[in-house]
């Protein structure tokens, strides 16, 4: 089951596949079979666009996708990634 800071390759739209960080924990998705997930995007300016590694993640994006459409595990984003994550969401959202 997939949790917080879990990095898939998923299908977000027909067809499309594209690195997701999900940052919604596994209870959520237990209880609601879908997962909130920042998709993977091209750099913008900050703070809405979480950079990890080679990747960045658009926090202005934010969308919940079945978590049968997390097809494959790629990785794991450190805590830190995950708060600043939180913090984009938590901003947008007020």
């Amino acid at each position: 089951m997939p949790d917080r800071g879990d990095i898939y390759l998923a299908d977000v739209n027909d067809e499309v596949r594209r690195l997701v960080l999900v940052v919604s924990n596994s209870r959520f998705h237990d209880l609601a079979g879908r997962a909130y997930v920042l998709p993977a995007a091209s750099p913008r300016p900050f703070p809405w666009r979480i950079k990890h590694e080679d990747d960045v993640y658009a926090a202005d994006l934010l969308q919940t996708i079945s978590t049968d459409r997390l097809l494959e595990l790629s990785g794991r984003a450190p805590q830190a990634v995950i708060r600043r994550a939180r913090v984009a969401i938590q901003h947008i959202s007020s």
